[in-house]
């Protein structure tokens, strides 16, 4: 089969990809999707130029040895309304399509394992509290669950480094107090239920992150952050601007230190308790959701009512909005991690509905090139979630 000749992708030596979706993001993604139903998008997941097809088995023309950083994890329906059968591609930096078999159906792309192995999915069920967590073997297609108690929208991830467990965060008790992250072994048996109070850092008050090692995670409290053992066992308390401001944790900066954000400004606590670094000094109604620091400067994701956008966040403080080439009527940016000198987003039509598509580019902030690898105009389709292979 004839395939595209498309470039490499720049091959740097910094790579920072996003840890976890969080459960805000996703919410918002999944009920997008909803309530746009009924509008058509063109294309469709069948085979086209650049695209490799299995051979009667799932995944058999994937090189399975290249397959880590710089590759992307895509879930692509029909259609934007299409209620049937949507289909799991992987990507190569490339821009190589490969296709791997059918998605689960009504379930939503949370995570891809460290190993590269398996893909995450959950159904969610807002008429039950009993819902499946379901995992993909990308290799065989083989399908996994169990069931797991959980509230909307939950937090959930593989563990760290090589996803050999899976991290629950079920939401919140009806007097908005959070339920413990739970750790589940792949078969679905609870190994661990984490600490949801702490003795200076006071009580869970949102989100989780694990570093890459597995080692230690960092939760978010009442009076700013804690870091805690893989065990369970507190290590540090670290106050964020004095415990008085509205803070979300948003994901690693590096090793050694998070990013959050504070009433609306960005900043980066190093976990050993040293003085924060501000990224931002001024902001509108946005707030930011994420941000990446590339060769070429440090790029953050922004949102305010049901949209979000690319911002350059300039030496004083202050952020420039970018306008995708080829998506200007976007209403949706979202980067999914950093590879080299490039941010792979997925870009999405905007809230009015009057442009049903979501695709993946490679977009270089440098030269202000985009190139579109899968969904729309690469292949067909409509990408409902994407994630870019996670580097432990």
């Amino acid at each position: 089969m004839e395939t595209e000749d498309l470039p490499e992708a720049w091959m740097g030596t910094f790579s920072f990809t996003r840890t976890a979706r969080l459960s805000k993001r996703a919410a918002a993604a999944w009920l997008g999707v909803l309530a746009l139903a009924g509008l058509v998008c063109g294309g469709a997941t069948t085979a086209r130029a650049g695209d490799t097809v299995a051979s009667g088995s799932w995944g058999a023309g994937v090189p399975w040895h290249s397959v880590g950083p710089g590759w992307i994890l895509a879930d692509v329906a029909k259609s934007m309304s299409s209620a049937g059968q949507e289909t799991l591609y992987l990507v190569s930096p490339g821009g190589q399509r490969y296709r791997l078999g059918p998605a689960p159906a009504n379930a939503a792309l949370e995570d891809w394992s460290g190993n590269g192995t398996n893909a995450l999915f959950f159904n969610q069920n807002l008429t039950t509290p009993t819902v499946p967590v379901i995992v993909v073997n990308l290799h065989t297609g083989q399908v996994s669950s169990f069931l797991v108690q959980s509230q909307s929208y939950p937090g959930l991830s593989f563990s760290r480094p090589e996803g050999t467990a899976i991290l629950l965060q079920p939401g919140t008790t009806s007097s908005g107090a959070y339920l413990p992250l739970e750790r589940f072994s792949m078969t679905g048996t609870l190994e661990l239920s984490y600490p949801t109070q702490f003795p200076q850092a006071g009580a869970v008050a949102g989100g989780y992150l694990e570093n890459a090692s597995g080692t230690e995670l960092v939760f978010l409290t009442q009076n700013g952050l804690e870091v805690v053992s893989n065990a369970g066992q507190p290590i540090r308390a670290i106050d964020t601007r004095g415990g008085s401001a509205f803070c979300t944790l948003l994901n690693w900066w590096n090793n050694e230190s998070v990013l959050v954000d504070c009433d609306g400004q960005l900043l980066i606590y190093p976990l050993s308790g040293s003085r924060a670094e501000q990224l931002t000094s001024s902001r509108d109604i946005a707030t930011f959701v994420d941000a990446f620091h590339l060769p070429s400067g440090t790029y953050a994701e922004a949102a305010a009512c049901g949209s979000s956008w690319l911002e350059k966040l300039n030496t004083n403080g202050t952020a420039t909005t970018l306008s995708i080439p080829g998506a200007a009527d976007a209403g949706n940016v979202e980067p999914l991690g950093a590879y080299g000198n490039e941010l792979p987003l997925l870009v999405a039509g905007g809230c009015d509905g009057l442009y049903p598509y979501s695709f993946v580019d490679w977009y270089r902030p440098s030269a202000n090139e985009a190139r579109t690898v899968i969904g729309g105009p690469a292949g067909g389709g409509y990408v409902t979630s994407a994630l870019l292979f996670r580097q432990s």
